[in-house]
């Protein structure tokens, strides 16, 4: 059985932010023209953290993820991001329609942290399979931050 533990998350504190300017898609839906349009729409839209825009002037002390980490810990100085004061499991529901029909799907889960397992042991399974790049990309982000913050 996995074993898993409550954590205090980050939030966006909404009677600062408006949460739907925002919110984004995962990382990797994320196309060009998608970006641009979170960037426009708030100087605090999460993609400026999980993909924020490279530039032909990065370097190992400045690139995108050097400002996500900044900005991480500038929003959580200014109260933009405000920490849970308890530990908690996180619930969350996801509704959306079917793509082939008028039917409506429902999918219930929840957030926790969890013990790091080695796949041979049955106990943590794969939900898909990952490519070297994109999961060296979300550790350097995860590392930069010291956070996960998708």
């Amino acid at each position: 059985m996995a074993h898993i533990e409550p954590f205090r998350a980050f939030r966006y504190d909404s009677a600062k932010i408006p949460l739907a300017q925002v919110a984004t898609q995962p990382y990797d839906k994320i196309t060009p023209e998608m970006q641009e349009r979170y960037y426009a729409a708030s100087p605090y839209n999460l993609v400026r953290i999980i993909l924020g825009k490279r530039f032909a002037t990065d370097s190992s002390t400045e690139n995108p993820y050097t400002r996500a980490s900044a900005l991480f810990h500038e929003w959580r100085q200014q109260g933009v991001l405000l920490q849970d004061s308890e530990p908690s499991l996180y619930r969350y529901t996801q509704q959306f329609p079917s793509p082939d029909s008028s039917l409506q799907f429902e999918r219930r889960g929840f957030i926790a942290l969890g013990k790091l397992e080695d796949y041979s042991a049955g106990i943590v399974f794969r939900h898909e399979q990952t490519l070297a790049k994109p999961k060296a990309d979300r550790l350097d982000l995860l590392r930069a931050t010291r956070a996960h913050c998708e």
